[in-house]
Parts: structure tokens; sequence; C-alpha cells
């Protein structure tokens, strides 16, 4: 076997000379942990006041969860700027639900050109309520009569702030919209994984809706998973 322009020359068959085409770009991978460090936060459970027989009396807020190994949750951890795959919006619209008051998932990821569904699990009225800078805004009452919502196209990639305006304390989400595979949400445990990722060095950016906003720097070697572990300390 020998080299032949940019292919491989495997040989000749039939009078016909065989090629394969060129390797894309090495891929590797990027793993690591999302912790707190220093002191947890004080945070106070939420006192309910409306639609109790739903929503109960009281209940700690989502804005901060942990793990017992201090594990972050619901982090979005994004590599910048990486020119790979393209992200294409699903066929179907992703779906979030309201059920007990409260948003599930807290944090939902969708691809530039998708929309998402918003289910009212609940016998009463909640609203959907969004606040993006560039992309469609949706303001809306859904009561149990109006099962399911769907938003605009998502044009642009933004991370968009979500409630219900007539539970507004209780309920809040985020929808985080991105324009490549490269943006993931750390689970219950802090932990996250990007695959797919081509060789090179890139910006991440790591944020959470609490501890704020960081950026690192990491380099990815094809065939190998490049380790990043992210310290975020609360805000005084």
């Amino acid at each position: 076997m020998r080299r032949h322009g940019l292919g491989v020359f495997l040989g000749i068959v039939g009078g016909v000379v065989l090629y394969v085409a060129p390797a894309l770009s090495a891929e590797g991978s990027l793993s690591g942990e999302v912790k707190l460090s220093g002191v947890a936060p004080v945070i106070k459970k939420i006192e309910i006041t409306k639609d109790t027989e739903v929503c109960g009396k009281e209940r700690m807020p989502e804005t901060l969860l942990l793990s017992k190994g201090k594990g972050v949750a619901n982090t979005v951890i994004i590599v910048k700027d990486v020119k790979g795959k393209k992200l294409d919006a699903p066929a179907k619209n992703l779906e979030i639900t309201q059920k007990g008051c409260q948003f599930q998932p807290h944090v939902t990821t969708i691809a530039v050109g998708g929309a998402i569904d918003i289910l009212n699990k609940d016998p009463i009225t909640h609203n959907i309520h969004t606040f993006p800078i560039e992309n469609a805004p949706l303001n809306k009452a859904q009561p149990k009569s109006l099962p399911k919502i769907s938003s605009p196209k998502f044009e642009f990639p933004e991370i968009i702030k979500v409630q219900c305006d007539i539970h507004r304390g209780l309920m809040s989400a985020w929808f985080v919209v991105a324009d490549n595979p490269y943006t993931v949400v750390s689970d219950a445990d802090g932990k996250f994984k990007v695959a797919g990722i081509p060789e090179g060095t890139y910006k991440v950016e790591i944020w959470h809706e609490l501890l704020g906003k960081q950026t690192k720097e990491i380099t990815i070697k094809g065939g190998q998973e490049a380790k990043l572990d992210v310290a975020m300390e609360a805000k005084k």
C-alpha cells in the first residue's frame, strides 16, 4: 500500500483504482467534575403560599444542587470555537414538564433551529415565561386545559432563563441553546464528558446560575481523554 495524492492507494481491482478518503482530524474527549470549593452557602427553603395542594408548603430551591462529595449539578460546560461537527436540530421537539410546580429538567440543552414543548402535568394554571436576549421570547399562560405549549424556534446560541410568573420564586429553569455538540450539563455528581472533539487547544466556558462563570483552556489530542476538574466558589 502507498500514498497517492490526498487519499490512500489500496490497489487495482478490475482495472479500477481504489482509494480511501483521507481521515478527518483526529478526535479526543474531555471529562471532568465540577465541585464546590469552600463552605457551601446557606440556602433556605422556599415557603409556598399558593396552590399548596399541588406545590406543597415548602421546598428547597434548585439553584444549587450538591452531591455528598460537593459535586455541582446543572453546570453548563461549553467547548468554544470548535470547527467540527454541526449540531442538527432534532426532528421532534424536545420536552420539559411542569409537575408538582417544578420544571423537569431544570436545565435543557437544545440545538439552534430547534424548539421545546412545555407540558403541564398539574391540575392548575402555570405560565411559561422566557427571558432571551437574542431569541424570540415566550410568555403565555398554560391552564390544565392547555396541556402543551411550543416555544418559537431558537435561532441563536445563548442561555435563557425560564420561569412561571404565577409561581415566581418557586418555578425556574434554563434553556441552553447550542450551535455545536460540544455543550453538556453536569450530572447529579457534578461530572461531565464531551466526546468527539477535534485535536486542538480550546477555551472552555463553565457556567452555573448561582456560582457564575469561569473560562479554562484545554488541549485535546486524538484518541486521548483530557481531564478538567473545576472548583467553583459561592459568591459572598
